[in-house]
C-alpha cells in the first residue's frame, strides 16, 4: 500500500507545473521549490558533468581556465596596482589640501585687494579725483 501512496504522490507531482499550480505563491520554501542545476555544453548527466569538470580542472589552459601561474601572476600584478593606486590616492590627497589652502590664500587676498581698492576709491574721492583700476583681466585683453 505504500508503494501506491509513493506512485500516486509523484504522479501528482508530475502532473503539477509551475504554470498550473494556482497554489504557489512567494512564500513558498526552498525546500518545496525543485533543485535545478544547469548541465555543462555536452553533458547529458551529472556523471559526465562531473567528468568535465575534472578534465577542464586537469588541463585548464587548454579549456579557457586560469592557471596556477595566471593566478598568481595576476594576484602579483593586483597587488602592484593597488600599491600604486594607494599612493597615487595619497598624492591626489596630498594636491589636493595644497590647492584648497592656495584657494583659500587667493580669496583672503582678493578681499584685501578689494578693501584697499575701497579705501583708494574714498581717498580718491576726498581728494576730488578718480582711480583707475588694471586688473589681470584687463591686461589680458590690452
Amino acid at each position: 500500500m505504500s508503494s501506491d501512496s509513493k506512485e500516486s504522490t509523484q504522479g501528482v507531482k508530475q502532473n503539477q507545473s509551475p504554470e498550473t499550480d494556482d497554489t504557489s505563491s512567494a512564500t513558498d520554501t526552498p525546500e518545496t521549490q525543485p533543485l535545478s542545476i544547469t548541465l555543462p555544453d555536452g553533458s547529458e548527466n551529472v556523471a559526465d558533468a562531473i567528468v568535465t569538470h575534472r578534465e577542464m580542472l586537469a588541463d585548464p589552459h587548454e579549456h579557457g581556465l586560469a592557471t596556477d601561474e595566471d593566478i598568481s601572476h595576476l594576484s602579483k600584478a593586483m597587488e602592484t596596482f593597488s600599491d600604486r593606486l594607494d599612493k597615487t590616492t595619497q598624492q591626489y590627497d596630498e594636491t589636493q589640501s595644497q590647492t584648497d589652502e592656495l584657494q583659500n590664500l587667493v580669496e583672503q587676498q582678493q578681499q584685501q585687494i578689494n578693501e584697499l581698492q575701497s579705501v583708494v576709491i574714498s581717498l580718491a574721492d576726498i581728494l576730488g579725483t578718480e582711480a583707475e583700476w588694471t586688473t589681470f583681466n584687463d591686461t589680458e585683453e590690452a
